[in-house]
């Protein structure tokens, strides 16, 4: 029988095609196993790099961030880590190339919103309550909003208030200038007809120079005059946009306060009139009167050639030189002007610069030492910002109220304030994150400021929504002004005491919240503390009594509530300037900058193929990209 084996040599190609295709197979699998191993390293040897984070940051503001020296550092403690895995690869032999970091994203990136993640993602685990729901905190808001436009209107206005007093002292200058000018005419008269020319001449001197005030008096008048309708307008204007923030009731008091100031300036107008016809008056009685003396010199001089002249005689020489000075006008203003109370007006004036430049003297409780603690020298993260900072609009504020409310949560956990405040570090915290100077005398004042100006806005929004109190200062401003004063000038006066009524409540407000008590952010009668003579009070030199009580918000409840509507950028970068600082005292050098919240390392590592490494292939490399945020 014949052997010819084709089915040997068959079998033989088929057993080497599948061994080969089991090899192939099985070289595939192990090397979608080494992608898999090596991915399993890399990200865990991130992880382990990342698990090294600063502890000092994550004690005191449970945040999570990277210290690092440099790039190379972090590639050497990845290298390191990875380098552990490659030498237990077994199956899955591979030697690493080379470890590049490709990009290290600090904590200061796109705005700080890192920052922000972190917070809020602590937060939902905390131990702590909301002190206000979301409903809460947008009528809180609202009211907010509402009190800066009111506080800043009644400021506005408050300087039209003020060019309006300058515009009666203006005139009170003048009429004090013409009753001068009365006394002066009756001095020259009575000298002439007592034939003395020497003290005639010299009481004409003195009338000339007082009749040359006049033009000037009455341009200044004038130029004040002007500047209040240019003042009016321009506030007018602005008022028009405030009042897109205001009530219905609150939008009507403003435009009652505008008609108030405008009556004002339209009787105003009708006085100017009678004003600058004194400067061609002024001027004839100069000219007549400068002709008088030269009438007087004459008749001196005939007097003195004649030596034996009678009495009589020289009185008769004298008598048409005193009929010619007595076509002298003298006809005063008709027009009502000025104020009739001076001392309460200067009281009420008191007030105002008072708070205005010794405010945290009154205030602060007595005895306080103001903390001189200062933020390091050099610069600041929050001066690196890319834009200034503003205001949320309405449709931001909404969308982000939760988040806004939680920030505001965690910033009263881990930032001290006046109430709270921790010795060797920047004391007054939450101050700074409000008004972001380096000193904290500076941000407590910067604060109270702040809250003044709110408690102010709130409390004219009471005063102008109650009759009584209205009625109050309208019958002050009227004694003020005095009966026989201008009726529009009461209007006027009697806002710009219910403006300052309100700056004083405020006072009161405030001194009690640095005492550690409540003041409802929207006052009832019962809760109004301020009387009006108590105003006058703190004009003669009394301070704020500050009683305060358990009912409404506290202090750092009304630097939440600023801060809800500030610029969340602006507020996260100056978070991390007082993070950087108090962590940098006791760890000098330390640096937000190398910080990294998210990292992302390649590894570049070449591998061996197990089954062909005989047939022409050799080693082939691989890449693994990896990234980690905390």
């Amino acid at each position: 029988m014949r052997k010819c084996g084709q089915i040997t040599v068959f079998f033989s190609m088929a057993l080497l095609c599948i061994l080969a295709l089991l090899c192939g197979l099985l070289e595939s699998a192990r090397t979608a196993g080494a992608r898999c191993y090596l991915r399993t390293a890399a990200n865990s040897s991130l992880d382990s790099v990342m698990a090294g984070y600063h502890k000092g940051l994550w004690d005191r503001y449970r945040i999570l961030l990277r210290e690092y020296s440099g790039e190379k550092e972090l590639e050497e403690e990845f290298s390191r880590y990875f380098q552990g895995y490659l030498e237990a690869a077994g199956w899955y032999p591979v030697e690493t190339e080379n470890i590049c970091v490709d990009n290290i994203e600090t904590i200061m990136d796109h705005g700080g919103k890192a920052l922000s993640k972190q917070v809020l993602d602590y937060m939902q685990y905390g131990i702590w309550a909301m002190e206000f729901s979301v409903e809460e905190g947008e009528s809180l808001w609202k009211g907010l909003k509402e009190a800066q436009a009111v506080q800043e209107t009644s400021r506005l206005y408050a300087g039209c208030g003020e060019t309006a007093l300058e515009l009666e002292e203006a005139l009170e200058r003048i009429a004090a200038c013409q009753e001068r000018q009365q006394e002066l005419y009756g001095e020259a008269v009575h000298e002439l007809e007592e034939g003395n020319g020497e003290g005639f001449l010299k009481t004409g001197k003195t009338l000339i120079k007082e009749l040359e005030k006049i033009p000037e008096a009455v341009e200044d008048y004038g130029r004040k005059a002007d500047d209040f309708w240019k003042e009016l307008e321009q506030v007018h204007s602005q008022v028009e946009r405030n009042m897109q923030e205001m009530s219905p009731q609150m939008q009507a008091a403003a435009r009652e306060e505008y008609e108030s100031y405008r009556t004002y300036g339209d009787k105003n107008g009708e006085r100017r009139q009678e004003i600058e016809e004194l400067t061609a008056r002024s001027q004839r009685n100069r000219v007549l009167t400068e002709a008088v003396m030269e009438e007087a010199e004459r008749v001196m001089e005939e007097l003195e050639t004649e030596e034996d002249s009678e009495e009589e005689e020289e009185l008769s020489m004298w008598e048409p030189v005193s009929s010619h000075m007595r076509e002298f006008e003298r006809k005063t203003l008709s027009c009502t002007y000025g104020t009739a109370d001076k001392a309460t007006q200067k009281l009420l004036e008191q007030v105002g610069e008072k708070l205005g430049n010794g405010l945290l003297q009154m205030v602060l409780p007595e005895g306080t030492q103001i903390s001189e603690e200062k933020l390091a020298s050099g610069k600041l993260l929050s001066e690196s910002m890319d834009h200034d900072g503003n205001q949320a609009s309405q449709e931001e504020l909404w969308k982000e109220m939760k988040d806004r409310l939680v920030m505001g949560e965690y910033c009263r956990y881990f930032f001290s304030d006046f109430l709270d405040y921790r010795e060797g570090e920047l004391a007054y915290q939450l101050e700074y994150l409000l008004h972001g100077d380096r000193g904290d005398r500076e941000n407590l004042a910067g604060a109270a400021a702040r809250i003044l100006a709110v408690r102010e806005g709130m409390n004219l929004i009471h005063i102008l929504g109650s009759s009584q109190k209205r009625e109050e200062a309208r019958a002050l401003a009227a004694a003020v002004v005095g009966i026989a004063g201008l009726p529009p000038l009461v209007e006027v006066m009697a806002l710009m005491i219910m403006g300052i009524w309100a700056l004083g409540e405020s006072a009161e407000d405030l001194k009690a919240l640095y005492r550690g008590k409540k003041v409802p952010f929207v006052k009832g009668e019962e809760d109004w503390k301020l009387s009006l003579e108590g105003l006058l009070e703190i004009g003669r030199g009394g301070s704020a009594e500050g009683e305060g009580g358990e009912k409404g918000i506290g202090y750092e409840s009304y630097l939440k509530l600023l801060l809800l509507a500030a610029d969340q950028e602006r507020t996260r970068f100056r978070m991390m300037d007082v993070m950087e600082d108090t962590i940098g005292r006791g760890e000098p050098g330390f640096s937000l900058k190398q910080c990294g919240s998210r990292i992302e390392i390649t590894a570049y590592v070449t591998a061996r193929h197990l089954f062909f490494r005989e047939h022409g292939l050799g080693d082939y490399g691989l890449d693994m990209a990896v990234a980690r945020s905390y």
